[in-house]
């Protein structure tokens, strides 16, 4: 809703690696808000396919500043929930104009 209450068109929510995954390759995604973990399989996979389509995302996890396992994780903005709705904002500008939006710096 919080997305929503941006202005943004939500695609999601998507449950699992697979649905992620046709998701990025159908839909023509111009940004995503990743969990880190869905259903305890790591999103690594979605987030490469987010970067290899030049998409900017957000990582959220309640992992905090642990090591979430892949470059293609770690580089990216991530928010810890629970987070704000500011928060989740501020951190998707980022995504959106910042150095790691997906592409290769």
């Amino acid at each position: 809703m919080m997305l929503e209450d941006f202005g943004c068109s939500v695609a999601g929510p998507v449950g699992t690696v697979t649905q992620a995954l046709e998701a990025v390759s159908e839909t023509g995604l111009n940004g995503a808000l990743l969990d880190a973990n869905l259903h305890g399989q790591s999103s690594l996979p979605i987030a490469l396919a987010l970067k290899a389509a030049a998409v900017p995302f957000v990582v959220a996890t309640g992992y905090g500043g642990i090591a979430l396992g892949g470059e293609a994780l770690q580089q990216v903005p991530r928010i810890s929930k629970p987070f704000s709705e500011k928060e989740l904002k501020e951190t998707l500008l980022t995504a959106i104009s910042g150095p790691h939006s997906g592409q290769d710096a």
